[in-house]
């Protein structure tokens, strides 16, 4: 009977072990089609709601002004909408954090079968207990004192809380510059797309003009076809810069987290708007606003708190304790099978001596990391003071070159005014008209760009000096063209 019973029990054993291994060991052929069967359920729950909704909720249409694209970027960006997430990790450490100076309250249940209670075995008792044993615990534990452990772990929550609105007020600088940036470059391809439009039209008026002079023998077929081949380049440079366009508008509803099917046309023009800010006072600016300098001192303020939190490792700890017992049979006497209740409370201090070195560990860990925090705040003033001098000098090299360009399209204007003057007076020949002409548009390119590298240069620094707001929109429009 024996034998059977053991070999009944190693048979229940082999089955639980083989029963765990299939369960627990997945192949890779099962977590890729879990994967797939994942892929799919996603694609046809964006079908559904396509169907549903049209994405209607992401889609605009219409002008598009840079304020309204900063207050769309702020609402929709996806990576800005995940940092915000954090803020309620920062909220979930708080409350953990209240647990080291909270009171612990735990209620427990027990119930006990025994294979057999008292017996009285020739005239004597033995209390072997009841079979049927019910237990009720009420434990109230109140932390006295941590080692400072408790109070340092609330500072490190607040300043974890301080640390996450740090970083969400650089991510929404760090989107607002991305969505400018889009928006400018957006801007700056636009003023090209219509230089080089510009440049087509007068190619195609030259073209008509030098073929009505060849009906009346004035012009020979090389300069017709020197036109049509000039026609076709300006062309092919309109058509470039529409793609370019097109790309810029697709970078911009990306960054806003707008849907592609939008329709959206840019309603400002770049301009320029002259800035001068004193080293000093940028430095200034940047030392008391940026949120990565700000992060920075807190990480290492927190850091400090852990570095705490380990030390205490090495004092005693007091808690209070109260139970509340409702037991049946009596929690005193084990031969009362009735129901009866008893409790008991005192204070437990417990005097760490040796812990196999655990202490020392973490708390040199701990020390190298402040450390690592110090560098880190060191190497982040010394990157703000680099980011602030590199756009102050990127400022006013662009200054100069907006005003170079300005004056460069102005003479290319007066120049293609001569050259058609003393074209239609045979002074000058076709070649001239079109020298001219190749000269003004690229003046004109050349001069959007340096308002747009003003424009990122002014942006760049606002950033750097951690004041980056919804002001970076220009309040005019200045557009030199033909």
């Amino acid at each position: 009977m024996q034998k059977a019973s053991i070999t009944t029990m190693k048979n229940t054993a082999y089955c639980v072990v083989i029963f765990l291994i299939l369960c627990g060991c997945a192949t890779r052929q099962d977590i890729n089609k879990n994967l797939t069967a994942t892929g799919e359920a996603a694609f046809k729950e964006w079908q559904h709601q396509k169907k549903a909704t049209g994405d209607k909720t992401t889609i605009i249409q219409g002008p598009l002004s840079l304020e309204k694209a900063l207050k769309l970027s702020l609402t929709y960006n996806r990576e800005l909408q995940a940092i915000v997430e954090e803020k309620n990790v920062a909220k979930g450490r708080i409350l953990e954090a209240y647990g080291g100076v909270l009171p612990n309250v735990t209620l427990n249940g027990n119930y006990t079968r025994q294979d057999r209670d008292s017996k009285k075995i020739e005239g004597t008792t033995y209390p072997l207990g009841e079979k049927d044993n019910y237990e009720g615990v009420l434990s109230v534990t109140q932390p006295l004192y941590r080692g400072g452990a408790a109070t340092a772990a609330l500072r490190a929550s607040r300043f974890y809380d301080a640390l996450t609105d740090e970083n969400v007020r650089g991510a929404v600088q760090k989107t607002m510059y991305e969505t400018i940036r889009a928006y400018r470059q957006t801007q700056l391809v636009r003023e090209q797309m219509k230089v080089t439009t510009a440049d087509v039209a007068l190619a195609e008026a030259h073209l008509k003009d030098v073929t009505v002079k060849r009906r009346f023998g004035t012009a020979s077929d090389f300069n017709v076809l020197r036109s049509q081949v000039d026609l076709s380049n300006a062309q092919a440079e309109m058509i470039s810069f529409q793609n370019k366009y097109n790309t810029a508008v697709v970078n911009l509803l990306q960054v806003i987290g707008m849907s592609q099917e939008s329709r959206i046309e840019p309603t400002e023009s770049l301009v320029y708007e002259p800035l001068t800010v004193e080293e000093e006072t940028a430095i200034h600016e940047a030392f008391r606003n940026r949120p990565d300098l700000a992060a920075a001192d807190l990480s290492l303020q927190l850091q400090n708190e852990s570095l705490n939190v380990a030390k205490s490792g090495y004092l005693p700890q007091i808690n209070a304790f109260y139970n509340y017992v409702m037991g049946k049979p009596d929690p005193y006497i084990l031969t009362n099978d009735d129901w009866e209740n008893a409790w008991f409370a005192g204070i437990n201090v417990t005097i760490p001596i040796f812990d196999g070195l655990v202490r020392e560990g973490r708390v040199t860990q701990e020390k190298a990391s402040v450390r690592k925090r110090e560098i880190g705040l060191v190497d982040a003033r010394e990157r703000a003071l680099f980011e602030v001098r590199t756009a102050i000098l990127n400022l006013r090299d662009a200054d100069e070159s907006v005003n170079v360009q300005k004056l460069t399209v102005e003479q290319a204007q007066e120049g293609l005014r001569l050259a058609e003057v003393g074209y239609r007076e045979g002074i000058l020949d076709q070649v001239s008209v079109l020298d001219a002409r190749s000269a003004l548009t690229k003046a004109q390119l050349l001069y959007y760009k340096s308002l747009f590298d003003h424009a990122l240069a002014r942006l760049d620094l606002h950033m750097a000096m951690g004041i980056l707001s919804s002001d970076e929109k220009p309040q005019g429009t200045e557009a030199i063209r033909n």
